[in-house]
């Protein structure tokens, strides 16, 4: 084959096979294939777009750039979850082990903060917890404790990897067909048998349009049936923050205290749902009703909670040390304006506000303040009086305190019209249905 040819085929609008697509995705890799040409592909397959046989086989041959686990071993069901980001978004620390209580096999592969939006990997790192697991300790992993948590590194879809960049650079990140592959082929390289897809719509999440956030789950559910992949989509809301806590160990403890049977109730509910979309994508339960059911039954025996703290320890983590390390870490109130009711939280800006803390990153080398981030006392639909706190913010970089709190006080709108609460999860789409 002959790379110029497969750009020109492309770039008239012929479909491309899976072999060819293979093809130029191996020389990529291997370099009979240049960043120039693939920069090409790219340009045709944003302006000529992709099938879903094409999506398809760009997922798998990214996958297949890299190391693929296979936990054929492992006799459960292997289920994941991905979000498409948010703030506040920490549903994925509670999740785990409460799948894997209802006896689905959960191996987490999850990534760093990305923009405003928050990201698993930095919240378990902020109690030092090893997320470096290869295919001999995960297996392990997944025997001995049902899930494990680890993170994309540079070995997974390395393809991937150099498309992304390209992307930034040649003007072609909004194809969806180039987002579905982007996306799906790190999941692929888990060689699971589900994937629950949590679709993020609102002012705080990358899809603000539900039209957009549709267009996308139409995307990797065509691939998802191409591959035979069985996928659940829950579109979600994220107008305000998920929780209370904002910030890397402020979400840790935030969900340490939910699977103890405290949990915020849009942190309960979307646990719930996205938990319940696993387990009965994971056939544990004959419906979702049921699913949700065996979720609920797992969070209140705490088993969930023993489970995750056992995790935790065997991958290295130090609550008990990570809760005094920060402990009185310095902080400022932020007080309400004037009396009213919340009627809005725009949760891009409170991400922002993190990122200014040190929760997140301006630049992909910044050190991250774990002790950095937003605690709520008051949240959507709460009556408050003049001067009254209803947030803080923390972190060592106090020079910081007054952006942050300018962002907060941005995003907050309290003002005495009626609230009415948008549902969490909007809606939920499956592959067979």
């Amino acid at each position: 084959m002959i790379p110029a040819e497969l750009i020109r085929k492309k770039r008239d609008g012929a479909e491309l096979t899976a072999q060819e697509i293979q093809w130029f995705i191996k020389g990529l890799t291997e370099g009979y294939v240049s960043e120039p040409q693939a920069a090409a592909f790219l340009m045709a397959a944003f302006l000529r777009g992709l099938s879903s046989r094409e999506r398809a086989a760009l997922t798998l041959a990214m996958r297949d750039s890299g190391r693929v686990y296979d936990f054929s071993s492992v006799a459960a069901p292997k289920v994941d979850k991905h979000s498409t980001g948010g703030v506040g978004d920490k549903i994925s620390l509670p999740l785990l082990p409460l799948v894997v209580s209802c006896g689905v096999a959960v191996p987490m592969i999850s990534g760093r903060g990305l923009g405003h939006t928050g990201g698993t990997v930095d919240k378990l790192e902020s109690v030092g917890l090893n997320m470096d697991v290869d295919n001999a300790r995960g297996v392990e992993l997944l025997k001995r404790f049902g899930g494990f948590f680890a993170k994309q590194t540079a070995d997974i879809a390395p393809a991937d990897k150099t498309l992304y960049h390209l992307r930034d650079v040649t003007g072609t990140v909004e194809s969806v067909g180039l987002i579905t592959a982007s996306i799906l082929s790190k999941k692929f390289a888990e060689n699971l048998d589900g994937l629950v897809m949590d679709v993020k719509v609102g002012k705080g999440a990358f899809m603000q349009s539900f039209d957009d956030a549709r267009e996308l789950a139409e995307s990797m559910l065509g691939v998802a049936r191409e591959a035979g992949l069985r996928m659940r989509v829950l579109f979600t809301n994220m107008d305000e923050p998920l929780g209370y806590a904002v910030g890397n160990w402020l979400e840790f403890q935030e969900s340490l205290q939910a699977l103890q049977g405290e949990a915020p109730s849009d942190v309960r509910e979307l646990t719930e749902r996205l938990g319940a979309a696993m387990v009965y994508v994971g056939g544990k339960a004959d419906s979702v009703e049921h699913a949700r059911t065996l979720v609920r039954e797992a969070w209140n025996t705490h088993k969930a909670h023993t489970l995750f703290q056992e995790l935790i320890a065997e991958q290295g983590g130090d609550i008990d040390g990570s809760a005094k390390r920060f402990l009185n870490i310095p902080r400022k109130a932020l007080k309400a304006s004037n009396d009213g009711v919340i009627t809005a939280i725009q949760a891009r800006q409170v991400g922002l506000a993190g990122i200014v803390l040190g929760a997140g990153r301006f630049k992909t080398d910044d050190v991250l303040d774990y002790s950095a981030g937003i605690v709520f006392q008051k949240k959507c639909g709460a009556e408050v009086r003049k001067g009254e706190e209803i947030a803080y913010v923390q972190g060592m970089n106090t020079e910081q305190f007054d952006e942050a709190l300018a962002l907060l006080t941005d995003a907050i709108r309290i003002d005495h019209s009626e609230y009415t609460p948008k549902p969490l999860v909007l809606e939920e789409w499956d592959s067979v249905e």
